[in-house]
């Protein structure tokens, strides 16, 4: 990254790297993807979503080469590395065919310690449904599991439901921020932070793709992941699980 791109994300909490990925890598991934859906390909772990229901996959890299690629990029090492300060790790993968239309929401609240590299296979813009971000609010207050049960109680459904978009709403009413679309081009790719609030915006061209990779990332470092059985990858593909807590 340049010195300029740091301190947007460190200032605003993402920043927009251009053409990362050349086309033909992105047409690529597409086209696996579209093969995946249409029965063309055959690959175990992945089922065919119904028609119309193009819903995201989730951590498709530990069955699929190709997610496996996306979420290694050579490209995208010393970025992460930038904004961590030290050696990132890839801990998941979700691929979008369509916009998500999903409310306001606070990645590391899933995924602490996380942040996402977001990764634009097409020109995305309002038409097909772009995120929305409020930029600085990755240094204001992340909504926690804690902040929900002391005022809701330990109901699971309460607590990741809807009752946890309505907090983060309050926290973006709180932050007093503007919220403003993330409109990119075809290879481009969206480092964010992973309490910046983000939401999937409206899809106004109707029936629209939106092809996107979204990757997240943790610290080679960060000992508080709780996903204790999800597979870390590092940058030169080596798997490692987070040690248990009472491992020596």
């Amino acid at each position: 990254m340049t010195s300029n791109q740091l301190s947007q994300y460190e200032e605003n909490g993402f920043t927009i790297l251009p053409g990362l990925l050349t086309h033909a890598e992105c047409e690529e991934a597409i086209g696996h993807m579209m093969a995946l859906q249409a029965c063309e390909k055959k690959l175990e772990g992945f089922g065919p979503r119904e028609p119309d229901n193009w819903g995201r996959t989730h951590n498709q890299h530990l069955y699929d080469p190709m997610a496996m690629k996306l979420l290694l990029h050579p490209a995208l090492r010393e970025p992460l590395d930038q904004c961590y300060g030290g050696e990132a790790e890839g801990i998941q993968t979700m691929y979008f065919w369509k916009g998500s239309e999903q409310r306001r929401h606070q990645d590391q609240y899933y995924l602490p310690g996380c942040m996402s590299a977001w990764i634009a296979l097409q020109d995305v813009s309002e038409a097909n449904g772009t995120i929305y971000v409020q930029p600085g609010s990755h240094k204001k207050h992340l909504l926690t599991r804690a902040d929900l049960t002391e005022k809701l109680g330990d109901e699971h459904d309460v607590v990741w439901g809807e009752a946890y978009n309505n907090g983060v709403d309050e926290i973006f009413e709180q932050n007093g921020g503007e919220e403003i679309p993330v409109e990119v081009s075809k290879g481009d790719v969206v480092l964010f932070h992973g309490i910046l609030i983000h939401r999937g915006g409206p899809i106004k061209d109707k029936g629209s793709f939106r092809h996107v990779m979204a990757n997240h990332y943790i610290p080679y470092a960060f000992d508080e992941w709780p996903h204790r059985t999800w597979p870390r990858f590092d940058f030169d593909g080596v798997k490692r699980l987070h040690p248990k807590p009472d491992a020596v």
